[in-house]
C-alpha cells in the first residue's frame, strides 16, 4: 500500500486505545480470578493431603496463560504452535483494525464492517483450531 505512516498523534491514540483494552481485560481476568483463587485454596484447605494445592496451581497456570495471551505491556513470548502469535490478544486487535480500515476505504457501512470483522475472526478461529491435515497439535505450555 502507500498509504503514508500515522502521524505522531495517530500513533499515541492507537498505543493508548489499545492498552485501555488490555486494561479491562485485564481487569476481567483478575476480577474472575480472585474468587476462583479463594475457592480453589478452600477446597484444597479442606481436603488436604500432600497434593492439597493442585487446584490452586491449576488456578495460577490459567492466570499465568491468560497473562501471556493479553500481553499488557508487550512483553510476553507468543503464544501458539512455532512460536506464532496464534491466540494472542495483540493479533486479534491487528486483525480487527485491518478489516474496519479495509472497510471504511472502501466506503461500507457500519453493518457490513462488523459482518467483516466476524467472518475475520471466525476464519482466524477455524485456522487455530484445525492443524494442517496428517499434523497434530503439540500441547501448549504455559511457558
Amino acid at each position: 500500500m502507500n498509504d503514508p505512516s500515522p502521524g505522531p498523534r495517530a500513533r499515541l491514540f492507537r498505543e493508548s486505545a489499545i492498552l485501555q483494552l488490555k486494561l479491562i481485560a485485564d481487569g476481567f481476568r483478575d476480577a474472575l480470578l480472585i474468587p476462583v483463587s479463594i475457592i480453589a485454596t478452600l477446597f484444597g484447605l479442606l481436603r488436604g493431603g500432600e497434593d492439597c494445592d493442585e487446584e490452586f496451581q491449576r488456578v495460577i497456570k490459567l492466570g499465568r496463560r491468560s497473562e501471556r495471551w493479553i500481553n499488557l505491556f508487550g512483553q510476553q513470548k507468543p503464544l501458539g504452535r512455532q512460536g506464532g502469535s496464534a491466540g494472542q490478544m495483540d493479533s486479534i486487535i491487528d486483525q480487527v483494525e485491518t478489516v474496519v480500515t479495509e472497510q471504511y476505504r472502501k466506503g461500507r457501512s457500519n453493518a457490513e464492517a462488523r459482518k467483516a470483522v466476524r467472518d475475520a475472526m471466525d476464519a482466524s478461529r477455524d485456522d487455530q483450531a484445525t492443524p494442517p491435515s496428517g499434523e497434530t497439535r503439540p500441547p501448549m505450555t504455559d511457558q
